[in-house]
């Protein structure tokens, strides 16, 4: 591929111009009041009351164990401020609390002059206001670590990983760029109990707990996937622009209101920082993979009150398979500005460009008997004039404002404006090993809008503190596609005389053949709780009411049209969690989803939605001064409602070939297990395994295997280390997957029977990274490092069968001043 940079530079150039030119709105710093909570803590060793006060306050305290050894702190009874709490138990211990700009909590030994006043009676201790960051989006960056402390990606309630009562994997900024993510499908690779499919090259399907995941939040809000065609038309989320990922397993209808009960992906994006930064990236990979970055923060005014960073990245890359490639561009910039002291407020927009060139949207077949063909990986059954190009634009904004007594509002917005211009070829099998060659077109157009308003802070309540948040939410989605084909078109190709492959582009394609629109709209109100029932027992409960209409349009030839809607949908949330001990909580929790189809009934109406819930028990740990995260689950999905054909086309409405009954239902079970963090200061860990079985429950199908192209069995490991001695400018690692087989079959009214299998297979990687100075890295990472062979997807005998990536290196400069 060639790139000429005066084309492909300009829009970016101009955008990140207007990024820093918009007008003045911003990470919140605030002032906030100490909240007082009740504390009754005995005399005891420093380091077990402090983490005591921080579990308590749910606040993220961190510091060097060699600081605390062997001291002790006095009894604390009453209540108090978490900052106030933590100064009494620092009392003649020589050490002082510190408050970083994220708003953690870190020590440090105490200056002389202070030494004395710690020896004051507790009573002259006087609370102390202290201003941070409202928002924590600054937690993984920063980190430094494969984990982070707190989460509401579950709730909108900032818990504590260990207080959330739902499986939660954080893939942090340190983990994405130790491996190298490049994108989310990287990320969801590694995650733990999440597979990644497609059904095209660009066309991505994720699913967890054997569902596909079909929401993506954003910031936590909201964006749908649900669309056959969404990634189509909707980029493929690169990581340049996100502080990290955070996946919560299971059902989450609280914040999403539709979809499966699967999981949920939130990914976090970067924000300005307090002090001036900038971070340069420029690696060279396998197949001409020339990437650049440059990631620039800083304060905009002396006062700090406004601050702005913004991404530029650049890609062009050829790829292991024959004639294909990628142009890719992507411009992020945010402003955030200081309102007064209470308020905060954010403006900011992405812009990403993509260009695929000979785009394979088919795959590879398999012979009549689901058998792969002996063939390279690089083969591709693609002409040389397909693409997919894409244009995306997010425009997001938000307002927070302090309240009183530790409440806080927020206001936020997201617009996605998605263009594509797509064409692409798919193969059928006429004879024995020879194919046709079918060429489609389609312009898309997808327009997404989201808004979230919520309330949220403590409340005191029996003597006890609790948390409260209670919001509404509103979306709509506007696909639309026009597309056809060149019914003169006729290509045959023999898999047995691939050498010859060189179809001719289609002359004739009619854009306007088929039409297609769906308009989605969806509005929601929901609150949840966090109610202290005991020094040890958490409930949290919550609830959200939706109403959803679904306007659908088909034209192909004749319109049809359908609508459906869903007023009041009650989607409940509770989870029970229990401290154990100091290290050890256990938990259990039950959520729910619902998800409308477009299936015509008996009756001729439009079927009722699916209902998803989530049954889940589990354990979770916090060691090494809560540095490492372990969690130990047991779930059940199920789904109920789903279609089942009705065989008897006699009992369908007039004019309808095709209706269905609600009676299917499928159901998950399995186990998960993870543990991410730190295990000392050099040595970072994540690593988690998941064994889903999916079954029909009820229905034609009962007992049936469901979704078998979904592992059963799923091992993820990874790990960085930091050399000791002499070699310390030096940190190695690697990762471990494994999944176990996936198996298609043919349907029972299929004329050729066919299985097609992939064995189980693992794979690894490995990466070094070198200090070359303090402000500079050299790194290298080596995907699929035993060049294993294997087919990541399995589709049918047609088409949808895509080889995984060959071994790939890339060799990367990074400087960060």
């Amino acid at each position: 591929m060639r790139f000429i940079p005066g084309r492909s530079l300009r829009p970016l150039s101009i955008l990140l111009a207007l990024a820093f030119a918009l007008p003045a709105v911003p990470p919140l710093a605030y002032a906030q009041t100490e909240i007082q909570l009740p504390f009754h803590l005995a005399a005891d060793n420093l380091d077990k009351s402090l983490a005591q006060i921080a579990r308590q306050a749910g606040v993220v305290l961190s510091y060097d164990p060699q600081l605390v050894r062997l001291k002790q702190a006095p009894a604390i009874s009453g209540n108090y401020g978490v900052q106030t709490a933590l100064r009494q138990a620092l009392a003649g211990s020589g050490l002082e609390l510190v408050i970083a700009a994220d708003g953690t909590y870190t020590l440090r030994p105490a200056p002389a002059t202070q030494l004395v006043q710690q020896k004051l009676p507790l009573a002259t201790l006087a609370p102390v206001v202290v201003t941070g960051e409202a928002y924590p989006a600054a937690q993984g960056e920063t980190s430094g670590t494969y984990t982070v402390r707190n989460s509401s990606s579950a709730s909108r309630l900032n818990l504590s990983l260990r207080d959330t009562p739902q499986s939660v994997t954080v893939v942090t900024r340190q983990r994405i760029d130790d491996e190298g993510m490049k994108n989310l499908d990287d990320v969801l690779h590694a995650t733990t109990g999440a597979a990644v499919t497609r059904n095209g090259a660009e066309r991505s399907v994720y699913f967890s707990r054997g569902q596909a995941i079909d929401t993506l939040q954003v910031d936590g809000i909201a964006s749908n996937i649900s669309n056959a065609y969404s990634f189509d038309a909707i980029n493929k989320p690169t990581t340049e622009i996100y502080d990290r990922v955070e996946i919560v397993r299971g059902a989450n209808g609280l914040l999403e209101g539709a979809g499966n009960p699967s999981a949920a992906i939130n990914m976090l994006r970067k924000r300005p920082t307090q002090e001036r930064q900038v971070i340069v990236s420029a690696s060279l990979g396998s197949w001409s993979d020339y990437r650049a970055m440059l990631d620039a923060s800083s304060p905009l005014n002396e006062a700090k009150t406004l601050r702005g960073r913004s991404v530029l990245a650049l890609t062009n890359a050829n790829s292991y398979m024959h004639n294909t490639g990628k142009d890719n561009q992507i411009l992020y910039g945010i402003l955030e500005a200081d309102l007064g002291k209470h308020t905060l407020a954010t403006l900011g927009l992405s812009y990403q460009k993509d260009r695929n060139a000979a785009y394979d949207w088919s795959g590879l077949p398999t012979q009549e008997d689901g058998k792969f063909y002996p063939i390279s990986r690089s083969t591709t059954l693609t002409g040389k004039w397909n693409h997919l190009d894409k244009r995306n634009t997010n425009i997001f904004a938000d307002l927070q404002h302090q309240l009183a007594d530790g409440w806080q509002v927020k206001l936020a917005g997201n617009v996605l404006l998605a263009k594509s211009d797509f064409l692409g070829n798919y193969t059928a099998r006429e004879e024995g090993d020879v194919f046709s060659l079918n060429p489609r077109g389609f312009l898309y157009d997808d327009k997404q809008t989201s808004l979230d308003a919520s309330v949220s802070g403590p409340l005191t309540l029996f003597g006890r503190q609790h948390e409260l948040v209670a919001g509404a939410s509103a979306r709509s989605d506007n696909f639309d596609y026009h597309g056809g084909r060149d019914s003169t078109y006729h290509y045959l190709l023999d898999m047995n005389n691939l050498g010859a492959f060189n179809p001719p582009a289609p002359t004739g394609l009619n854009p306007d053949m088929w039409k297609y629109n769906t308009t989605q709209k969806q509005q929601g109100l929901y609150g949840a709780g966090r109610f202290s029932l005991t020094d040890a027992t958490q409930f949290i409960l919550g609830s959200r009411v939706s109403w959803m209409s679904i306007e659908r349009m088909t034209q192909t030839g004749t319109l049809t049209q359908t609508r459906d809607s869903k007023r009041g949908q009650f989607t409940p949330y509770a989870g029970l969690v229990h401290t154990l001990n100091d290290s050890w909580s256990a938990y259990g929790s039950y959520t729910e989803i619902f998800k409308p189809q477009s299936n015509i009934g008996i009756d001729g109406a439009v079927l009722k939605p699916m209902t998803g819930r989530n049954y889940e028990l589990g354990l979770k740990g916090e060691f090494l001064d809560r540095r490492l995260q372990t969690a130990l689950a047991v779930f059940r999905s199920e789904q109920t409602g789903r279609a089942d054909l009705v065989n008897n086309t006699a009992l369908c409405p007039v004019g309808v070939f095709s209706c269905y009954r609600a009676a299917e239902k499928v159901r998950s079970t399995g186990i998960d297990i993870e543990a991410s963090g730190a295990l000392s200061d050099s040595w970072n860990i994540s690593a988690g395994y998941t064994y889903t079985q999916s079954s029909y429950a009820a229905g034609a199908l009962q007992g049936q295997p469901f979704a078998t192209d979904f592992p059963r069995h799923l091992f993820k490991v990874a790990s960085d280390v930091r050399l000791p001695g002499a070699m310390d400018r030096l940190r190695v690692g690697g990762s471990v997957y494994a999944q176990s087989s996936m198996l298609q079959t043919s349907d029972a009214d299929e004329d050729v029977a066919y299985r097609i299998k992939q064995s189980g297979y693992f794979l690894t990687g490995l990466h070094a990274v070198l200090d070359v100075s303090k402000s500079m890295t050299l790194q290298l990472n080596i995907a699929n490092a035993l060049d294993k062979k294997y087919m990541q997807t399995t589709g049918n005998t047609d088409y949808w069968n895509f080889y995984g990536q060959p071994r790939t290196v890339n060799l990367a400069l990074r400087a960060k001043f």
